[in-house]
């Protein structure tokens, strides 16, 4: 974000000279002030004005430095220090950088801050001449040789404090000297130039006031362009009451004004067409100028300077003044830095030559002590690198480290930089390997690549420990490295010498001798126009010596700077070290500006991350109580607006100026330390508490959370005393603090430009700064409130943010609300392909994955509903209604190496983490909110062979025998003590409290640790196959090969039984019931015995049963409630070990086999692993059904893991699969038939719809409710259905009977057999029906009681009834007829004229008796029925392009779809006699019915023609629903399904219903802004879930028809 900075020019002294300014109280008096009013209207309403404007519109920052904005003179900035403020204006601001205002007072001269001493001996030689007082000149200014050249310097030029040594109380106060020596040095100087000792040029510093040195000084030798960046003011009042007599100084004055009025302001408009305004207030002669003539007048001009100030800014950004900037600064971070070098370094030479060198294997390694300089020589070097290998045109890569990187963002950066094509990439591991890549396998065609990381010991562990092994061993030969590390890390610099063992670059940056930082420092002083005495060399020299670094020249030179010739230096008065240095210059600050203010400054500014603006500081200073309570106005009343200086903090800045630079980050200028040393020495003196820490942090998250933007006052606690004591005074004061946005808007009247700088751009500071304050805040709950705003979201897509997105879900789902955010996050993830492209299609990917889940957790309805205001929906697009329910979402974890070891064993624990065991020895843990593995053994040479799991502990034993422990809740693994055990697999491992139960594969021996130091070990007579024990762990259950049992007490190693179960086969599980005494075990077969341990020495057996086939049992599954699941390839049974009973049993799909299976927490489900089948099936105990599947990505599952009662784990050969149980249940249990739907239906009134899927029943479901209300049970498969319009009323048939519904009771009114009739059609006004029939006649009869009307012995294809409800209209032998329902009879006939037949009609609803007819020629006709007359309306070019079975009309018959091909909907405009083709998004669906077309509006259902690379997103591969307005063809909106559509019916109301494949229904609306259409889209709830318990309310029919329809013989006439 680029600045404009303004600065503003006045004369800020009052109308009777200096001594005004102080009162009886000596406090000032403003309103004599001649520019207050304007100054102050100013600032309060064009600043903020133009500053919102500026952010919002073009993403720049806007200030006002007006010097005199301190309540005081004496904080007045000097004339040196105001001019180093103007050129820094000119230099660094956007646009506009200087406003001028002149008046009637021209001001006191401004009296020299230096005079040369040749001029002054002259001046004081002419005085003494003149007999004039010479004490008072020599008061004032005093001889210093170490200026440049030497000259008599102002003791006091701001005039700030008294007169040094002199106490405050004395008389000789500042402002009573300065007229006494202008008047001097005026007629001093006047004299010398009639004498000619003087030039006219010399003088005029002495005549001139501060007003015309700053306009003079913006005008002057100055470009055109840059006086055109420039405002002026001239205001001129005729008062006729102004004073006659003037004393020689203000006619002096105002012959100063005159000429700078006009002369010098018209000769730049002459020259260089300068901006400058001038008017002329005429005075009444006895009022002259009143108060509200002022206040008129500053209205007006402040009103104009906006304006002016808005063009200018307006122009310079489209010139293109902006600056562009990398987005983590590192460029400019070198160019900084290589600024700095100044002095020479023989190591250059070394890098130098190791550029230039060929066939480098091996990466130059650069080390260091702290301040030798390392960055800068590395950085100078980088800028050298170019000219050094200017034949090879180098690729030039900086990277410096610092407290606010990753590993992770660092290779991100890199690999963006060198490729490109890598920057989608955000693992962390495959970062790591496109890294070496890139530095292993550059193609030798390529020019060379010099990549430059300073600080790799500063980065901070956020992703795990620094892991060497990512760079490479080998290096490319035109690749180039160059690393930095600090020799206080000698472990490090140990490690990479162990890691190149035979490279010869490492070098050791040696230090500055001490006669380089004499020399620095002399060439700073000079560029200071200064020097210091011999005298003072000598100690300076001598502390060189004791440090010779760079860093502490730049400091020493702060200090010798204000060294005067006569200031006597000593060995003592120097500070040696940095950090002392850094502390002294922190002293000098707070002396000059306040303790409290600088500390909060430096400490704002160093915990700030990415660093602050100017402008940020200020307003973050404003926020801080403490620091504005500084800046308040004296006396009682305080303004309502108050805000600390502009120029406080300019002055401030400009005294850290060297060490504190400006760094574009992030599309931002913002202030940084150039040196690490400063925020060290920051968090040390101010910051030493975690609680200083937190507040800082909390003003800062105050500030850019905009807490007290827009006008949002801030309390302010005043502390006062008065007779009653110490009271504090609450106030409410507004800080002027600017909004903060997610996403800058510019007003209405500039975004509807659609100009290129009236986009709206992402609030980068915010997005990028708020979460880590919220982080570092402790505010964690805020952080994850802000993970659910819709708003946060959608702005970090926009801003391309995506990947710094996914990494604070996954870290702030570590914190709070874990299962929400890990939802959100792999919703998200899931979908990235798409919003990268289309950040806007946030809402619909909510819509679409997670309103379904909102019933599992309610607190993300904010996260999922629409934006809205008013409740009205903001956006145009298509939305949801009725949710159908997506496939279950997973977290997707896939260990790197696994893509060449395949995972070979895993274990899961209940808090959702997954350890697997690759093939190469390695383990990895996956987590269900982490997508990356956290490789177990990184850092230590372990080969791990298997791993078991009970609770969250892991147990993993490696191919040498050792026991290595890991909680999943603690950071490193810990390695148990224990006996070797070679080439011996660990087969499983039981924790009760802080025991541990191990037993091997093939083995005897159960080993027992207590806090994990093995305790004893127990033998069994055969091998061990299961484990349990009792719960406090001292009794032991060895279940054995042979269907043996042998109980132990442990702590003494006492056998106290053994017993065997019937057909001694091996035992696979055992189920300890304690509180009735019973253990159950379970053979190989599926054999059940139960035992009685009252007696725990001699077990009973007391209950068994046998299981009929004789499969192995793949795996077993108990739950509490005493359901035991045996599984085995051909049957799953559930068995109640309290009775020992089957109590259910469930076979495999055809042709194929179970592999394993688990229950839910209630039993309620059964989640299967099949062989060879891509995904997991689940069944409804309750029902026996099989209601969800799971998609394992293409892979087949090898197992399945149970993980508590919270997830679902499953692992293939490379990945592992992780599900939230809640999300499994939500599914399972959402209403589906589990068959296609083939019809839907909807009446008028829309409050519910109804499907059909070829089975018995139709599903009633409540559009805005989100529940199924009922099925309606028909004897047979129904073939038709049909809804009255008002919704009473629901007519169906099955098996050739004719069943009629009343909807809200769910009662068969009656039942019409043998009816012959394939489908039923009700009339619009719900009082007929008529029965279709092939075979037989057609009926007509009344909808309430079933009485035949008629019979229709015609049968007529694609039958409709007439809006009317009068006619049945049909084709009939190429003919259009209307037959009438009350007789049955034919009434109408059409026919084309060309003898063609009818092949398609549609009636008009909004024109009920007219019909749009197409022919087989390709003519299109409109028939009015109520007089009979035809009008040729069309001429297709050609008749295959409409379609009987898509031929459709817009209620208004304005609009009709001829037919579809391919990517192409043909549509007939008829309003303007056009044939129009609409381009779809992809190809449209034509196995069903995929279009739908109302008002001026077409829906249809197509596949995306995006290609999708991202394997875990389903949005490209299953269709979408679009929208498109036919007045102008735009696209309204699209929804993107998450399974496949069966078949789509639009109404009136704006509402699309889709059936899909699973037996679902989706509901959706269109909204269009732009015409003001919408339909009824509320805020969506998702789907009441069907309880596989309770009874679903399905309605029966009549057991028997109770109406029989007998055709009378037809009468002949």
């Amino acid at each position: 974000m680029a600045c404009v900075k303004v600065y503003l020019c006045s004369n800020p002294e009052a109308e009777n000279g200096c001594e005004k300014w102080y009162g009886g109280e000596g406090l000032p008096n403003n309103l004599d002030q001649e520019s207050v009013v304007e100054r102050r209207l100013l600032r309060q309403r064009v600043v903020p004005r133009l500053r919102e404007y500026c952010r919002c519109t073009h993403g720049v920052e806007f200030r006002v430095i007006d010097p005199y904005e301190a309540v005081e003179p004496r904080n007045w900035p000097s004339q040196k220090e105001r001019l180093e403020i103007l050129e820094d204006c000119r230099k660094n601001s956007l646009g506009p950088f200087f406003v001028g205002l002149v008046g009637e007072q021209y001001g006191d001269p401004c009296l020299p801050e230096q005079i040369e001493a040749s001029e002054f001996q002259h001046v004081f030689k002419v005085c003494q001449l003149m007999g004039l007082k010479t004490d008072i000149l020599e008061k004032c200014y005093q001889r210093d040789e170490n200026a440049l050249p030497p000259s008599f310097c102002m003791l006091n030029p701001a005039g700030r404090f008294k007169h040094p040594g002199v106490q405050p109380n004395e008389n000789n106060n500042w402002f009573e000297v300065l007229p006494e020596v202008r008047k001097i040095l005026h007629d001093v100087v006047t004299q010398c130039l009639q004498v000619g000792i003087m030039t006219h040029e010399k003088a005029q510093k002495y005549f001139r006031s501060a007003l015309e040195n700053d306009i003079r000084y913006a005008y002057e030798d100055s470009s055109s362009e840059d006086v055109a960046r420039c405002l002026c003011y001239v205001h001129k009042i005729n008062n006729p009451k102004k004073k006659i007599g003037l004393s020689p100084e203000k006619q002096a004055q105002l012959h100063q004004l005159t000429q700078l009025r006009e002369h010098f302001l018209p000769s730049m408009v002459a020259f260089h067409k300068a901006l400058m305004y001038s008017t002329t207030t005429k005075c009444n002669r006895l009022q002259g100028y009143t108060p509200e003539m002022r206040l008129d007048f500053a209205v007006g001009l402040i009103e104009q300077l906006h304006t002016d100030l808005k063009r200018l800014i307006d122009s310079a950004v489209s010139n293109g003044r902006a600056v562009t900037v990398d987005e983590f600064g590192q460029k400019d971070l070198c160019r900084i830095f290589s600024s700095l070098y100044r002095i020479e370094r023989e190591e250059v030479e070394q890098v130098k030559s190791y550029l230039k060198r060929k066939n480098t294997k091996f990466p130059f390694i650069l080390n260091g002590r702290p301040c030798s300089g390392k960055t800068v020589l590395l950085a100078y070097c980088a800028s050298q690198a170019s000219m050094w290998l200017k034949n090879l045109d180098p690729e030039i890569v900086v990277y410096f480290i610092d407290v606010n990187n990753s590993l992770r963002q660092l290779l991100k950066d890199i690999c963006k930089s060198v490729d490109s094509s890598s920057t989608c990439v955000n693992n962390i591991f495959q970062l790591k390997e496109n890294f070496k890549r890139l530095l292993t396998t550059r193609s030798s065609s390529k020019s060379p690549l010099v990549l430059i990381i300073d600080g790799l010991d500063q980065l901070p562990k956020t992703d795990g420990q620094l892991d060497l092994t990512l760079l490479p061993e080998t290096l490319a030969p035109n690749v180039k490295l160059l690393i930095s590390i600090n020799v206080n890390r000698p472990e490090l610099l140990a490690t990479l010498k162990k890691y190149y063992t035979d490279s010869t670059v490492f070098c050791e940056l040696q230090e500055v001798e001490s006669k380089s930082c004499s020399h620095l420092l002399t060439t700073l002083l000079q560029e200071s126009n200064r020097k210091i005495t011999s005298g003072q060399q000598m100690y300076v020299n001598q502390a060189f010596k004791k440090c010779s670094v760079p860093l502490y020249a730049e400091l020493l030179h702060r200090q010798a700077v204000h060294w005067k010739s006569e200031f006597e230096i000593t060995e003592d008065s120097l500070v040696q070290e940095v950090h002392n240095n850094i502390v002294l210059m922190f002293d000098h600050l707070e002396k000059k500006h306040g303790k409290a203010v600088v500390s909060k400054a430096l400490s704002y500014l160093t915990l700030a991350r990415y660093g602050m603006t100017a402008a940020e500081l200020t307003d973050v200073l404003s926020c801080d109580d403490e620091v504005l309570t500084f800046f308040l106005p004296p006396g009682v009343s305080v303004p309502l607006t108050v805000k600390v200086p502009e120029i406080f903090v300019e002055s401030l800045l400009s005294d850290l100026k060297g060490f504190l630079v400006l760094r574009n980050i992030l599309g931002t200028q913002t202030l940084f330390w150039v040196s690490r040393h400063f925020p060290l020495v920051v968090c040390k003196r101010y910051l030493s508490s975690e609680e200083t820490s937190q507040k800082i942090h909390h003003v800062l998250l105050d500030y850019f959370s905009g807490s007290w933007a827009n006008g949002t006052a801030k309390p302010l606690i005043i502390n006062e005393d008065d007779s009653d004591g110490p009271q504090n005074i609450n106030i409410d004061i507004d800080r002027q603090v600017p909004s903060q946005p997610w996403i800058f808007s510019p007003p209405f009247c500039i975004s509807t430009a659609k100009s290129p700088s009236a986009r709206t751009h992402p609030n980068l500071r915010k997005l990028h700064i708020l979460p880590f304050l919220l982080l570092k805040s402790g505010r964690i709950e805020e952080l994850g409130n802000l993970m659910f705003s819709q708003e946060y979201l959608q702005a970090m897509l926009q801003a391309k943010l995506a990947d710094k997105l996914f990494l604070w879900l996954e870290k702030t789902s570590q914190l709070v609300f874990p299962k929400k955010l890990q939802l959100l996050h792999i919703i998200l993830r899931s979908s990235a392909c798409l919003l990268r492209n289309s950040p806007a299609d946030l809402p619909i990917v909510l819509q679409a994955k997670l309103i379904p889940f909102l019933n599992v957790f309610p607190a993300l309805e904010e996260c999922a509903n629409l934006p809205r205001f008013d409740g009205i929906i903001l956006k145009s697009g298509v939305y949801t209604v009725l949710p159908p329910v997506p496939a279950v979402p997973c977290t997707h974890c896939t260990p790197q190496e696994s893509t060449a070891a395949r995972i070979m064993q895993s274990a899961g624990s209940i808090c959702g983490t997954v350890v697997v065991v690759l093939e190469n020895g390695a383990a990895w843990a996956c987590n269900g909110g982490i997508f990356e593995g956290l490789r177990l053994n990184q850092l230590s040479n372990l080969h791990f062979t298997s791993v078991s799991s009970y609770g969250n502990i892991f147990l993993l034993s490696t191919h040498c025998g050792k026991l290595v422990l890991w909680d999943a809740h603690s950071a490193q693994p810990q390695e148990i003590q224990t006996q070797q055990r070679d080439k011996t697999i660990l087969e499983g491992v039981l924790v009760s409290n802080d025991k541990l139960f191990v037993w091997w594969r093939g083995q005897n021996i159960v080993n027992v640790f207590v806090d994990r130091e093995e305790q004893t070990e127990l033998h069994c007579t055969y091998e061990i196959t299961c484990v349990t024990c009792s719960e406090e762990g001292d009794i032991i259950y060895c279940g054995q090969k042979e269907g043996s049992v042998t109980i132990f007490e442990w702590s003494n190693g006492q056998l106290l039984a053994t017993f065997t179960c019937p057909k001694d086969m091996p035992l696979i599980d055992m189920i300890l019931s304690e509180g009735n005494g019973m253990i159950t075990c379970v053979d190989q077969a599926g054999n059940v015995f139960a035992w009685n341990l009252d007696i725990i020495t001699d077990p009973i057996l007391v209950c068994e049963n046998y299981c009929t086939t004789q499969e192995k049992v793949l795996n077993t599954d108990y739950k509490r409630n005493e359901v035991l699941l045996l599984c085995k390839k051909q049957q799953m049974q559930l068995i109640d070990i309290d009775q020992i009973d089957v109590i259910d049993q469930f076979d495999p799909p055809r042709g194929k086999t179970f592999k394993q299976a688990i229950m839910d927490e209630n039993s309620r489900f059964i989640l299967a692993l099949l062989c060879n089948c891509p995904f997991l099936l689940v069944w409804n105990c309750a029902s026996g059904q099989c209601v969800l599947s799971l998609d394992t990505a293409n892979c087949q599952a090898i197992k399945l893991l149970k993980c508590g009662t919270s997830y679902l784990a499953a692992t293939t050969s490379i990945s592992v699969l992780i599900w939230d149980m809640d999300l499994i249940t939500a599914s399972a249990l959402a209403p589906k038939s589990g068959k296609r739907v083939d019809m839907v239906a909807v009446g008028l009134q829309g409050e519910s719809c109804y499907s059909s899927d070829g089975s018995k029943l139709i599903w009633k479901w409540g559009v805005s409710s989100g529940r199924v209300e009922g099925r309606f049970f028909h004897q047979g498969t129904v073939e038709s259905m049909s809804v009255s319009g008002d919704g009473n009323y629901l007519v169906s048939i099955a098996a050739g009977d004719i069943y009629v519904w009343e909807t809200r009771s769910g009662e068969n009114i009656y039942r019409i057999s043998n009816s012959q009739a394939y489908k039923v059609l009700i009339t619009p006004k719900g009082n007929s029906g008529v029965a279709l029939s092939e075979t037989g006649p057609s009926r007509v009869w009344k909808l309430q009681n079933g009485h035949r009307i008629c019979s229709i012995h015609l049968h007529l294809r694609n039958a409709t009834i007439s809006p009317e409800s009068t006619f049945l209209l049909g084709l009939h032998s190429g003919d259009l007829l209307a037959v009438s329902l009350w007789s049955g009879n034919v009434s109408k006939c059409f026919s084309c004229s060309d003898l063609s037949d009818v092949v398609a009609f549609h009636s008009l609803l909004d024109h009920p008796d007219y019909v749009i007819v197409s022919s087989a020629s390709g003519n299109v006709y409109s028939w009015r029925l109520t007089e009979d007359t035809i009008c040729h309306q069309f001429q297709l070019p050609d008749s295959s392009l409409c379609q009987p079975e898509i031929f459709r009309l817009s209620t208004n018959g304005e609009y009709a779809i001829l037919s579809i091909s391919e990517s192409t909907i043909n549509i007939l405009d008829f309003s303007n006699s056009k044939l129009c083709s609409l381009r779809t998004e992809g190809p449209v669906l034509k196995q069903y019915a995929s279009v739908g077309v109302f008002g001026q509006y077409v829906v249809y259902i197509c596949f995306s023609s995006l290609v999708c690379q991202n394997i875990s997103c389903d949005f490209h591969e299953k269709p979408m629903l679009v929208a498109i307005r036919l007045t102008d063809g735009e696209t309204i909106g699209r929804f993107y399904f998450c399974k496949n559509p069966s078949t789509l019916m639009v109404s009136e109301d704006s509402l699309v219903y889709v059936g899909f494949q699973d037996g679902s229904v989706g509901v959706y609306g269109v909204n269009d802004t732009k015409t003001g259409k919408s339909s009824r889209i509320e805020d969506v709830q998702s789907p009441t879930l069907l309880c596989p318990l309770d009874e679903q309310l399905i309605w029966s029919p009549r057991k028997k028809p109770n109406l029989t329809w007998v055709e009378l013989p037809l009468q002949m006439y």
